[in-house]
């Protein structure tokens, strides 16, 4: 396999390009006629792995750093993402691939050619370093093999006949064996202003295959989430303490009414607001709340002292629950970090794109013309406008999303959800009931199934969305959190408010709000997770409501930089440019966008 150091594996051999170790080669495809190779082995199969583009990229860093890959003056390597496509293929993958025969790099690794899994648009104006880690990131966890025209075309051959009739192309043959597409955005430009993605694109759509977004690992995304969870930390070290020095639990003890206020107004305005600084302001606001929370219950766990709220949510129970509110706002703080990414990657996209067909571009007229007569012939000139106008908006194109669209549902966030939604619906819905059926702090007698019962709807909601597809887990997740947690949440505070100060008995107010649990809010949020945005976009009127209500602000993403699609595993992947310097080098390229 690649490799960028090393002794050779056994059966392959080295090769050097200027001082750089390049590759091990398999021995059988040293000397192999590429021409007759690629003509034997369908382009259904012409496939990388995920470690081979991993690989890749580390000879392509090396190779730089050696100054075997050099700048040209129309690619100055820019800041950060390395050398575009057109150099790289034109100093690295041409002499290598000459060197085995003119086979492809993908055949030069896998000579018998490996089964399609993913196939992987691109652009080849975008920096190789920016490609592979956005490709790394976003590689579904299931997928095995994919098409990338650079690595998956053979360059040194005859690209152009090729490419010659689009519908049977190596594009065309590769994407048709896929199960799913995955965009690769970049800085140069949108992919869409060229004409062989539009055609992926449209191909795509013609055969049902799902099209994901690649995102780039979010640098700092760890150590923004371990301060939020060292905030909660310390302000719950610091709030024990307190009350251990001054021994004074029930004028301490009053704190927790007003650190209540400001973690139920944090949880407000951190599921309104948009990514911003005043956004971080409140997670961390409220990730110290919950920890001040906890430590004041901690101290009375040690004292035994308690009494009001405290003999309802006695000290241990509510020690647990501050401290998963507190990992609430931090994964919130991670949901912000990558809604950015996600939004980063949908400017990209849209970036010099018209939306109209008719100005996607190409580097051979010809090309153009057949495509756009393919198109034209079908007449789905408006129905691929509608593909990539779904893409750029919800982070992926599936028919449901598609669907919905066409029935003036705004779809912008459908492709993504929140992790800390997630989180906040099996706080509610599992660990609080269940903490209930312990303490017996709920129903009792006939009615004592209630904590369990909701329990169990928890459990059911998290076992639909993780077995949900990516396009159904956006609308999933906000119809948990915001049909059910957040309405049980709400109603809970406020009974339980007017059993302390009203009632003076509280010892079963948990009753109350946990049967509507079980009988109202816990069906609705598991009705609309199975019903999904389609099943949604039937209800007249009511659903188109329903869905802009659950999506709304719904941009704080967690799919597409933190959890690649799972269902894209065992699909195919191509490069959206044409997957060749086409018998142009990149000085004959354009100076922004990519060869096809």
């Amino acid at each position: 396999r690649v490799s960028g150091s090393g002794r050779s594996a056994p059966g392959h051999r080295r090769f050097l390009v200027g001082r750089a170790m390049v590759a091990d080669i398999p021995a059988a495809a040293i000397h192999v006629d590429g021409a007759a190779l690629h003509a034997a082995v369908p382009p259904s199969r012409w496939r990388v792995t995920r470690a081979d583009i991993a690989d890749f990229g580390r000879i392509v860093r090396r190779a730089v750093e050696l100054g075997d890959i050099a700048p040209t003056p129309e690619d100055d390597f820019g800041p950060h993402g390395g050398p575009n496509i057109y150099t790289v293929t034109a100093q690295l993958i041409k002499p290598v691939t000459a060197r085995c025969g003119n086979a492809s790099w993908a055949l030069m690794l896998h000579p018998q050619g490996l089964e399609c899994d993913l196939f992987i648009t691109h652009c080849w104006s975008e920096g190789t370093y920016e490609f592979v880690d956005k490709v790394l990131h976003s590689w579904p966890r299931v997928a095995r093999n994919a098409y990338c025209c650079m690595l998956s075309n053979p360059q040194n051959l005859n690209i152009a006949a090729l490419v010659s009739d689009p519908q049977n192309s190596p594009f065309a043959s590769a994407l048709r064996s896929a199960k799913c597409m995955l965009v690769v955005p970049n800085n140069a430009g949108s992919i869409y202003t060229r004409i062989w993605c539009v055609y992926e694109a449209f191909l795509s759509q013609s055969w049902n295959k799902p099209i994901f977004t690649a995102t780039a690992p979010v640098p700092g995304l760890w150590t923004r989430v371990s301060a939020l969870v060292l905030v909660c930390l310390l302000c719950a070290g610091g709030s024990f303490l307190l009350l251990q020095l001054t021994g004074a639990e029930y004028q301490h003890g009053l704190m927790c009414y007003p650190c209540l206020g400001v973690v139920s107004a944090a949880g407000l305005f951190t599921l309104i607001l948009k990514p911003s600084w005043s956004l971080s302001v409140v997670n961390a606001l409220g990730s110290a709340g919950c920890g001040l929370l906890a430590g004041l219950s901690l101290r009375f766990c040690v004292t035994g002292r308690y009494r009001g709220l405290y003999s309802l949510v006695h000290p241990p129970e509510a020690a647990v629950m501050y401290a998963l509110g507190g990992v609430f706002f931090a994964f919130r703080g991670a949901d912000q970090l990558w809604a950015m990414e996600a939004e980063g990657e949908s400017s990209r996209l849209r970036r010099g794109f018209s939306g109209r067909l008719e100005d996607a571009r190409c580097s051979v007229a010809l090309d153009r013309e057949r495509i756009l007569a393919e198109i034209r012939a079908q007449r789905q000139e408006a129905a691929v406008e509608h593909t990539l106008h779904v893409l750029i908006s919800a982070g992926m194109s599936t028919a449901e999303i598609r669907f919905a669209a066409e029935r003036h549902i705004d779809i912008a966030g459908a492709g993504s959800w929140s992790c800390a939604l997630v989180w906040i619906v099996a706080v509610v819905f599992v660990a609080h009931p269940l903490t209930h059926a312990w303490r017996g702090s709920s129903c009792v007698g006939a009615l004592a199934w209630v904590p369990w019962a909701k329990a169990t709807e928890g459990i059911i909601w998290l076992g639909i969305f993780a077995r949900s597809s990516p396009d159904r887990r956006g609308l999933a997740a906000a119809a948990g959190a915001k049909l059910g947690a957040l309405p049980y949440f709400a109603f809970w505070g406020a009974w339980v408010s007017h059993e302390l100060l009203i009632a003076g008995d509280i010892s079963h107010a948990n009753c109350a709000p946990d049967l509507l649990g079980v009988v109202i809010w816990g069906p609705l949020m598991l009705l609309v997770s199975i019903v999904g945005l389609g099943g949604c976009a039937m209800v007249p009127s009511v659903g188109r409501w329903c869905v802009h209500l659950l999506l709304q602000h719904n941009s704080m993403s967690s799919f597409a930089p933190g959890s690649p699609p799972d269902e894209c595993a065992d699909s195919g992947s191509s490069d959206s440019e044409d997957g060749s310097s086409l018998k142009s080098s990149p000085r004959s390229a354009p100076s922004v966008h990519g060869g096809r």
